[in-house]
């Protein structure tokens, strides 16, 4: 983060030396005055880049412990050796004889005038990075309640109910038993909704199960023409999902891809590595689709709200992958 100043720093070079030499009124105020404002521009100057890369290094907030013992640790190092070698050349050039005591007293200064710097600067820096976490917090809890907004607003979809119910009227008269299931699967979706709706992460396993009562109806409603294939096969207690991604990541690939007999849609549940893909092959559709075009966008925001790896979403040798970082036993509780 780039330091930003409500002063000049050359300004306050020139009146921290116009002080220490009214306070050292020992030989000509001059000669004081121009040795003791080069010690302090060489002390400020290079704390204040060192300032600078530090704060580059641990820009955040979470970083303040980092930001600040690096900090101490380069400036001392910086201000020893500075105060040593002006000491040395000034003696050299003849400007003030040598001693141990006025080596002595410039290293005190040079660590005095960097322990100034680095207050003024630290201070200013967190409360800039405390003002832009407040900000930052506000907006994520916008962000959160529109996307919660969203995510509910997606499973009551007046094309989805519609599709859903005209299905269910059709097998009413010539299937009952089946329609009779399709009520069940139904209602199982929309309670897993009003149960996690306030939760920020859920069993991949109930996630699961969700999808396959939403896979259920809308193999009803495309027949053989929808594969779904979960090629998950390990333990799956340990790992967990915010809810209803995985439902959205399946809708999303129903609703922007064409899905016939001569195009039918194959989508795949893969997990390696604690990484969940999400695959199907893409054959996308060529006519308008009712859609908002902020699903994954919406995706993305919930997992940086959670403060979790971002999500990819790519395309491969004729497929649409999306990939998802789950969360493990000791982070998602």
């Amino acid at each position: 983060m780039k330091i930003r100043e409500p002063y000049d720093r050359y300004l306050m070079m020139l009146g921290l030396a116009t002080v220490l030499t009214a306070t050292n009124p020992k030989g000509s105020f001059w000669t004081v005055f121009v040795i003791t404002l080069l010690f302090t521009f060489a002390y400020w100057e290079g704390n204040y880049h060192i300032v600078s890369w530090v704060r580059t290094k641990f820009p955040a907030l979470k970083d303040t412990k980092k930001r600040i013992s690096t900090q101490i640790t380069w400036s001392f190092l910086y201000t020893i050796a500075v105060a040593s070698f002006l000491v040395v050349l000034l003696h050299f050039l003849g400007f003030v004889p040598y001693s141990a005591k006025y080596h002595l007293f410039n290293l005190a200064l040079g660590l005095g005038i960097t322990v100034i710097i680095s207050i003024i600067y630290e201070t200013i820096c967190y409360f800039q990075l405390w003002k832009e976490a407040l900000l930052e917090s506000e907006r994520l809890k916008k962000v959160e309640a529109r996307l919660q907004y969203e995510s509910l607003k997606n499973q009551v979809n007046p094309h989805f109910l519609f599709n859903s119910l005209n299905t269910l009227s059709s097998l009413i008269s010539v299937n009952p038993e089946k329609a009779e299931l399709f009520v069940q699967e139904f209602s199982k979706i929309y309670r897993y909704v009003l149960e996690v709706r306030e939760k920020s992460f859920v069993p991949l396993k109930n996630e699961i199960d969700f999808v396959d009562s939403y896979i259920y109806l809308q193999k009803i409603r495309f027949d053989d023409n929808l594969y779904f294939e979960n090629s998950i096969k390990t333990e799956l207690d340990d790992l967990f999902i915010p809810p209803l991604i995985l439902q959205n990541l399946v809708e999303n690939c129903i609703k922007h891809n064409t899905i016939n007999e001569n195009n039918p849609l194959k989508i795949e549940l893969k997990l390696e590595k604690g990484i969940l893909k999400v695959v199907n092959n893409l054959q996308q559709r060529s006519e308008d689709y009712p859609s908002t075009k902020t699903g994954l966008y919406n995706i993305e925001q919930r997992f940086k709200l959670l403060n979790g790896e971002a999500p990819k979403f790519y395309k491969d040798n004729g497929h649409f992958i999306a990939e998802i970082k789950l969360q493990t036993l000791s982070t998602g509780n």
